[in-house]
Order: structure tokens, then C-alpha cells, then sequence
């Protein structure tokens, strides 16, 4: 292995520049050489635009961007938080059955932030334009990956190669590194798109992610910083589709039906974008040299919001990993080492995808099965100890302990 270790990061998304910004501002920082390689170029963020791709970001998820110096710049130039959450089924919001969570019941001053895709890679980029041993090269394609026993090679297109020690695949659901390297998934295609867009309405959100189950898929409205709301609207394809080519005025009728007027009349729209939704797991998230992270290694449905929190927890846990690997005097690109990354997270990861792939299915069932939901829905109502819980969990209060504890002990120790 090299004297300097080269960690190879393929994606410049959320999730692969946050893995480069740990490793590349951590107490290793002065030890290993950190690439980010992307065919695409990021995109900036732009005030006068609201990019239509939002997360809702987690208290772990948070506290990650914190700990690498991004979230104080985030959160002062457009993060909204969101302190209650509203999840019902049927056509009254507020009936019996209805969920409302509250942080206020766990302690705490909000849910979550909902922050757009350009804002938090744009602050990544410029935070790893500052590291004095990390490197983006943008806009090379990868024409191929070759593993050997002391290093990874990665071809690209146009000419030219990158050398590692190991290679952190982050590069999306139909990953390039995934696909060269034949590490086999399971999934299935959900016969859904996801319709995405910025609405503005003639009430207020209230701070408010109101959530509501169709029978066709959920429909999230997300509270924005500027005031309107961000649409995630499931739907069988065929209707995604349609509802892409109505006109605003058809489009936001549809909508206002279907969200049963929460955030008042919708008076406007911002360009609508389509995405077809899957679950994806890969069966192996390591191989010699290579790992995989976020949506290279797991795709969830997106009606809990918890996509990009796993993806930003799987960066924690490989930068724990490398971290702890190079000051043991290990190989950080041998597979046992790898696989320290992969117990600790694929079992997590299974049992989100598993439990949102068990959502989804519960509340596509017919008519016949709405009083077994409802009755669900109002024993976690009538239940505080469960609700609290739930809320925890969703907030990732557990997992940025954990992660906290480490990086204090790791400050305290460089």
C-alpha cells in the first residue's frame, strides 16, 4: 500500500462529496489523499432558483455537515425546519385515525430540515476546495475498474487513470462501479413515478410535513424556507405521466383534490420533474477494494424521507472505518476491513427498505383493508411512548449520538 493512502470517490452527489469532506477534514486528514471523480459537473446553487430536488435532513444527517464545518452555512442561507409532522388516510386530516407528531413531545426544537440538492453539494464542494490533500475531477467518465491485490485503477474515458487504495463507490442507483465490478442486487420496480415541484398556496404550511395515503401512492407536501411547499406526489406511472403534460391550472386542481386543501388554495407551481421509484439492494456492499454507499447500495421508496439520511449515514460509517483502519497501520482497501463498513450498516439499511417497501404495499391495498389501517394509525396515536419512539428513530437521534461520541473522542486524540 502506498506511503499516503489515495481514497477514490466515485459521485460527486450528497452523499459522496460528505464521505470525501469526512475523510478529507478528519483526524486522518493529513495522512490519505482524497479524489472525488464525477462525469457531471456540480451544480451551484442559485438564490433566485429553489432547486426542485429537497431533502428532509435528519438531526444525524445534521450533525454529520456540522462536524465537517458545512451546516452553519447551510442553515443561515436556506434550510426550513419542519417541527410537526401530519400523516393521515381518507379525507379528513384531523380525524381520529390522523398521526400528528410534534417535536416538541421528544424534546426537541424541530423534525428535520428540508434543504435543497444544490445548496448542500455546493457547500460540500467548496469545503473540499479548501482541504489541502482532496481533488475533484469533474466532468471524466469511468470506462472501466480494475481491483489488484494492492490497489484500484480506474479507467476513464478521453484517456487518463486514477490509482487508489480503495474505491468508495457513491455514484446512484445504476452505478457504473457497481455494474463493472458485477456485484449482484435484488429489487423490484415499483410501477410509480414520484412527481416533484414547488407549489405556493394561500395558507401557510405552518412549519408543517403533511403527509397524506392514496390509493395510488403517498402525497408529501414539505414546508419551505421561502414559504411554499415542495410536492412529492407517488403515483402509478401512467398518472405521473399525465399530471407531467396537464396544464397548471389541471395539475394544481388535481392536486388541491388531492391534498385536501392543508396548506390553503395552491395558487402556483414551479416546473414539474418525474422520477420512477424502485427498491434496490445490493447483495454485497464490498468487494476487494471497493465499497458501496448510498443509492449504489440501497434505494428506498421516498414516503418516509429517509433516502438520503441512510446514504449520509453509510459516509459516517466508511469514514469511521478508513479512519480507524489507517491509524491501526491497516490496509484501508482490504476486504476485512470493508467489511467492518458493511456489518455495520446493510443490516440497518434491509430493515428500512424493508419496512417502507411494507408501507407502500400496506397502504396500496384495496378499499377492504382501510379499517385495519385506521385502526393501526390510532393505536400509534393513542400510544405517546410508541409516537416518541417513532420520532427518535426517524430523527436518527441513536446514530448521531453514536457518531458524536466518536468524533469528540477523535478531536480529543489528534
Amino acid at each position: 500500500m502506498p506511503a499516503t493512502p489515495t481514497v477514490l470517490v466515485a459521485g460527486a452527489g450528497v452523499v459522496g462529496l460528505a464521505t470525501a469532506a469526512l475523510l478529507a477534514t478528519g483526524r486522518c486528514a493529513d495522512r490519505l489523499r482524497v479524489v472525488v471523480l464525477d462525469a457531471r459537473p456540480i451544480p451551484r446553487w442559485r438564490a433566485e432558483e429553489m432547486d426542485p430536488r429537497v431533502y428532509a435532513l435528519s438531526r444525524a444527517s445534521q450533525q454529520l455537515l456540522a462536524h465537517v464545518g458545512a451546516w452553519g452555512r447551510i442553515a443561515e442561507t436556506r434550510a426550513a425546519p419542519y417541527r410537526r409532522m401530519r400523516v393521515w388516510e381518507g379525507t379528513d386530516a384531523y380525524a381520529a385515525s390522523a398521526l400528528d407528531f410534534d417535536s416538541a413531545d421528544i424534546g426537541e426544537p424541530d423534525l428535520g430540515h428540508i434543504v435543497e440538492d444544490t445548496l448542500l453539494r455546493t457547500v460540500l464542494a467548496d469545503k473540499l476546495a479548501t482541504a489541502r490533500e482532496a481533488q475533484l475531477v469533474i466532468g471524466s467518465e469511468i470506462e472501466s475498474v480494475e481491483t489488484a491485490p494492492s490497489e484500484v485503477v480506474v479507467e476513464l474515458k478521453g484517456g487518463g487513470s486514477l490509482r487508489g487504495s480503495v474505491l468508495l463507490a457513491a455514484d446512484g442507483s445504476d452505478s457504473t462501479v457497481r455494474r463493472f465490478l458485477e456485484l449482484p442486487v435484488a429489487g423490484h420496480r415499483y410501477e410509480q413515478s414520484a412527481v416533484v415541484t414547488h407549489v405556493t398556496s394561500a395558507g401557510d404550511h405552518q412549519g408543517t410535513a403533511w403527509q397524506r395515503f392514496l390509493p395510488g401512492g403517498p402525497l408529501a407536501l414539505l414546508p419551505l424556507a421561502d414559504g411554499r411547499s415542495s410536492i412529492v406526489w407517488s403515483l402509478p406511472t401512467a398518472d405521473a405521466e399525465r399530471l407531467l403534460t396537464a396544464s397548471d391550472a389541471e395539475f394544481l386542481a388535481e392536486l388541491g383534490a388531492a391534498s385536501l386543501g392543508c396548506v390553503g388554495e395552491l395558487t402556483a407551481c414551479s416546473k414539474r420533474v418525474s422520477f420512477p421509484l424502485q427498491a434496490l439492494h445490493a447483495l454485497k456492499y464490498t468487494a476487494p477494494r471497493v465499497a458501496l454507499l448510498g443509492d449504489a447500495a440501497h434505494t428506498v421508496h421516498p414516503l418516509a424521507g429517509q433516502g438520503m439520511n441512510l446514504g449520509i449515514l453509510d459516509a459516517a460509517s466508511i469514514a469511521a472505518v478508513v479512519e480507524d483502519a489507517l491509524l491501526a497501520g491497516e490496509d484501508v482497501g482490504d476486504l476485512k476491513v470493508l467489511r467492518r463498513y458493511e456489518r455495520q450498516r446493510k443490516g440497518d439499511n434491509l430493515a428500512m427498505l424493508a419496512a417502507f417497501d411494507g408501507l407502500n404495499r400496506l397502504f396500496r391495498l384495496p378499499g377492504w383493508a382501510s379499517p385495519a389501517r385506521s385502526l393501526g394509525l390510532r393505536v400509534v396515536e393513542a400510544a405517546p411512548p410508541v409516537k416518541r419512539l417513532l420520532m427518535q428513530k426517524a430523527l436518527g437521534l441513536e446514530a448521531g449520538r453514536r457518531h458524536q461520541v466518536r468524533w469528540s473522542r477523535a478531536e480529543l486524540q489528534a
